[in-house]
Formats: C-alpha cells, sequence, structure tokens
C-alpha cells in the first residue's frame, strides 16, 4: 500500500495511484538516473531548498509496509562489493583517462546508480550492466552488500567529530504510469527511496528544474544544472536519485603557514609553481602509512576517525605513463596491503577540480554493456512490465577540493534513456602528476578515484 505524503508547502491537486491506469505511449521512453557522492567538506549549509521553482504540484508516495533493510549482508559479500567496485573502478578510469588531462569520478556513485537500475532490468540486459559493474555477488547480494557498506558509512560519519555523512536515495516519477510495486518496494528495501511524482508529460522543463534544485541542495550548490536543457521530454518516465554528502577533516590537518609557492613538473617537463601545502617540521611530522612497489610510491592521508582516507599513488621520475598503464584493482589492493605506519615530511599540492559532465556511454559499451541502449533488445521489464524502456545516455559529473583543513568532493551521475625501483627521498613530495583514491579502510571500498595532471587547471 503505498501513501501520498505532500512534499514542503506545495499542495497536490490530484492524487496519482502507481498502480493506476497503464498508458500506453509508442514514443521514447526515458530513465535518468542521478546518483551524487560528495566527499570531505570543511563546511555545509543546512537552511532548506525550496525544491519546487516552478510552482509544479508534486507529492511523494511511500511503502507504509516496506522499509530500507538493516545491514543483512556478510562480512565476506561486503568486501566481494568492494572489490567489485575497485575493480569497475580502475576499469572506467583507463576508459575515461585523456592524454594530458586530470580526471575526477565516483565510482561508487556510478555503482550506486546503475545498480537501481539493473533492479527493474532482466535477462540479457541485466547480466551486461552487471558484468559492466564487475558484480559478482549473486541476486539480492549486491544490493544487500550496497545497502551495507552505506549504512555502515553513515554510521561511522555519525559517531566521529569531523565527519558528516548524509545519504538520501530518492525517485522520481511519472504520475499514473503503472511501475511495477515490487519494483518500487525493492527501492525501498535497499535504497529507502521513496516516489515523487511529476508531470514529465505536460511540463518537462518544470521538472528539469525541480531535480535540479533538489540535487544543487543536497550537494551543498557544488553540483549545478546537473541535468542540462532538453535532458528531460515528454517521453522521461522516471528519474532515480541518490544524493550523499560527506564531509571530513584531515587527521592531521596542514598549517596554513607551510603553505608555500612551490615548482610542481608536468607531464613535458615543464614547471609551474603551485601552492604546495606541507607538514615539514620534525615535531609536527604526522603518523602516516606509507608503501612502495610497481614504480609508485603510496601514501594514506587519514581523515578524521581514522577510516576514510586519501591514498595518493606518486609514480616514480618519468614514470608516470607506465604506472597507469599497468594500475589494477590487484596492484592498488597489494600497495594498500602493504601500508606501513611511519612518521615522514609530507607535501601535497593544493587544488581543485571540476570532471564533465562527460558521457559514458561509450565507456560503458566498451565494457560489455549495450544491450541497454538498444530500443529492440533493451530489457526493463522489471520496472513496468513492458520492453519500451531503454538507456540513451550516462553522464558524470564530479568535482574536488583539496585544501589545509580538508577536502570537499561532489559526483554525480545521469543514466538518460527513452532512456623499475628507485630509492626513496627522505620526504614525500608530490611535486609532479600523481594519481588518488579516496577509500574506506574498513570495507576496502573505493569512493572516488581521479588524477592531478596541472594543479593549477580546475577543469
Amino acid at each position: 500500500m503505498m501513501k501520498m505524503i505532500p512534499i514542503l508547502n506545495i499542495e497536490l491537486s490530484k492524487s496519482f495511484s502507481l498502480q493506476g491506469g497503464f498508458m500506453k505511449i509508442h514514443s521514447l521512453f526515458s530513465i535518468i538516473i542521478t546518483l551524487i557522492l560528495i566527499a570531505c567538506c570543511s563546511s555545509r549549509s543546512n537552511n532548506p531548498v525550496t525544491i519546487n521553482p516552478t510552482g509544479q504540484e508534486f507529492s511523494v508516495s511511500k511503502s507504509e509496509t516496506v522499509v530500507r533493510e538493516s545491514p543483512a549482508a556478510s562480512n565476506q559479500n561486503i568486501s566481494k562489493q568492494a572489490e567489485s567496485i575497485n575493480t569497475f573502478a580502475i576499469a572506467l578510469y583507463h576508459q575515461c583517462e585523456k592524454e594530458g588531462k586530470s580526471l575526477f569520478m565516483s565510482p561508487y556513485s556510478i555503482t550506486a546508480a546503475l545498480a537501481m537500475t539493473a533492479a527493474g532490468a532482466m535477462g540479457n540486459t541485466k547480466q551486461q550492466i552487471r558484468d559492466a559493474l564487475k558484480v559478482s555477488l549473486d541476486g539480492d547480494a549486491f544490493d544487500q552488500a550496497l545497502n551495507a557498506i552505506d549504512q555502515s558509512l553513515a554510521a561511522h560519519a555519525a559517531a566521529t567529530d569531523g565527519i558528516t555523512l548524509n545519504i538520501v536515495n530518492s525517485t522520481w516519477m511519472q504520475s499514473g504510469w503503472d511501475f511495477k510495486v515490487s519494483y518500487l518496494d525493492h527501492l525501498a528495501q535497499y535504497y529507502g527511496a521513496g516516489v515523487n511524482l511529476l508531470d514529465f508529460m505536460t511540463k518537462p522543463e518544470d521538472c528539469r528544474l525541480i531535480i535540479n534544485t533538489w540535487v544543487a541542495g543536497q550537494t551543498n550548490d557544488k553540483i549545478r544544472n546537473l541535468l542540462p536543457e532538453n535532458s528531460i521530454q515528454s517521453s522521461t518516465r522516471f528519474v532515480l536519485t541518490n544524493a550523499i554528502y560527506f564531509l571530513a577533516d584531515w587527521q592531521y590537518s596542514f598549517n596554513p603557514q607551510y603553505t608555500s609557492a612551490r615548482e610542481f613538473t608536468l607531464l613535458d617537463k615543464s614547471k609551474i609553481s603551485v601552492p604546495i601545502m606541507s607538514y615539514n617540521k620534525p615535531d609536527s611530522m604526522a603518523k602516516m602509512y606509507y608503501a612502495r612497489g610497481h614504480g609508485v610510491r603510496a601514501l594514506d592521508f587519514p581523515y578524521k576517525g581514522d577510516r576514510l582516507a586519501m591514498t595518493v599513488l606518486l609514480p616514480d621520475l618519468d614514470s608516470f605513463a607506465v604506472v597507469e598503464n599497468a594500475l589494477s584493482a590487484p596492484m592498488l589492493k597489494q600497495l594498500v596491503d602493504s601500508l606501513k605506519e611511519e612518521k615522514l615530511p609530507v607535501s601535497l599540492p593544493k587544488f581543485k577540480f571540476t570532471f564533465g559532465s562527460a558521457s559514458l556511454k561509450d565507456a560503458f559499451k566498451a565494457l560489455g554493456m549495450t544491450d541497454a541502449f538498444i530500443p529492440s533488445l533493451a530489457d526493463f521489464s522489471g520496472m513496468d512490465g513492458s520492453r519500451s524502456l531503454f538507456i540513451d545516455n550516462i553522464y558524470h559529473k564530479a568535482f574536488i577540493s583539496v585544501d589545509e583543513k580538508g577536502t570537499e568532493a561532489a559526483a554525480a551521475t545521469a543514466v538518460m534513456g527513452g532512456q623499475t625501483s628507485l630509492r626513496d627521498p627522505v620526504i614525500f613530495l608530490v611535486d609532479r602528476p600523481f594519481i588518488f583514491a579516496i577509500r574506506d579502510k574498513q570495507t576496502g571500498t573505493v569512493l572516488f578515484i581521479g588524477r592531478i595532471i596541472n594543479p593549477l587547471l580546475t577543469e
């Protein structure tokens, strides 16, 4: 049974039943799934955001019988799912890397968005999505493990000073459209998602503005205008959204008085001057975790609570391309597993970078997910019982800012359709292009991954 709940001060002039009369449409059916992941920032606003800038009426429908499941996944399944996300992260990284360009994305965000899509897919379409995401768990164990990771991270943040983590899932659906109750219950059970009813058919632009405003509010205004003009059409049938807001300070903050302009060597060996932060006094050397191997040195920059960390991979001189080409999930795991506690001077550039919005359609095709993009082959009958839905494109946008206090990062995903070894120096000085990941040390999950080629370029 579904209960209608008004949003904010918006009144609903009509109530719609999700099990109401099936509306037969022959035009393109659209699927838009938006997922936002923000990591590690030093401040945020708690002011309420009006998510109805157009005056369009809508309501929320929630199950009275199905609530989000408490973590039921075993530690073994959580580890397997973390490994899957990390394998996918590296595979997607290689698909998206471009010569001379920085990169930043959230494989965790993309995984969650497509997991909600896969829940309504059937047959080859479902299997190809799971294969592209490198999923190794069977059936609902995949969703259970994702849910357990989500709630474990939220519990950690709630119990740790200096970290805030809010996770919100929601869906935006065409009012009156006959979505299967079993699919909606699945989203409620594993993602805690309520259903916002909108009129995409007659007011697509209003719907776009409503969703974009909601996204901006959930991401402290770091992801704005996620859905571009004309991305929502009258044929759109739903938008699935997951928003995660995560704020964290460094375990050992950098003293701004030790930040100074220093040389940073680019891939072409030219040099630029960038602000580099330092722990540069013997009595202030931080307790860090360090390793080396595969022509790269690795260092964990822990956040408050010492569960989450930014792992920086600094290739040896003139070895960036070799290291990047060899980068793999097993290589990353071996480096992480070999991290050992050390106290050493550390220097890291301040940087701010925005990636996207970039289309991931070709990347996912290269990863073997093809049927979902072809109307005649796509099977999302698990959503509404028909074979009329397909994916048209996948977009991703991400933002990161690193300073003396901590890290702020945001990411959004939209799925749209019709639808050799060197002697170590005595300090860890990041003064050349590097690869990095923000990860959960407890589960091993990579939340963000990227590379910085030039710290001065912001996009």
